[in-house]
């Protein structure tokens, strides 16, 4: 019998061992791919479950943020009402010739606070970013 691949002659019975080695060697070497195809499927399951930690850590941390930026948004509030109380205090103890300019001066130093043009609170954010990026690329030709 001659050889498919190399043409030298060859026993019927080397043959069919040359070819049960190679199918054997064949099922070796499924058998290793199968095994990285569930390795792949294992660390991509591990790595989407990191990806949830990582967005519940962020929640948290996020949660955290807002309810001190609450503090703080209630008390620059608490602050400027204060401050505007105290601004009507004099309305009572100044001489009445001084009252319309005193109301014009104080109007004209609050016209900042409107609902249009909200200057009283700034609010900076920064998103938090999850990236993934592949370390090793198994795949060569």
């Amino acid at each position: 019998m001659q050889c498919l691949h190399c043409s030298k002659h060859v026993c019927i019975d080397c043959a069919q061992k040359h070819v049960a080695l190679v199918t054997q060697q064949i099922d070796i070497a499924q058998h290793v791919l199968n095994d990285k195809i569930s390795i792949i499927d294992r660390l991509s399951a591990s790595a989407k479950e990191l990806v949830n930690t990582e967005r519940t850590r962020i929640i948290k941390q996020t949660d955290t943020q807002r309810d001190q930026a609450f503090g703080q948004i209630d008390q620059i509030a608490a602050q400027q009402k204060e401050q505007i109380r105290n601004k009507g205090v004099p309305l009572n103890e100044l001489p009445l010739d001084e009252i319309p300019s005193y109301i014009q001066r104080m109007t004209k130093e609050m016209e900042y606070l409107n609902e249009t043009n909200n200057k009283l609170f700034r609010i900076d954010t920064t998103l938090p970013k999850i990236q993934v990026q592949q370390q090793f690329n198994t795949y060569r030709k």
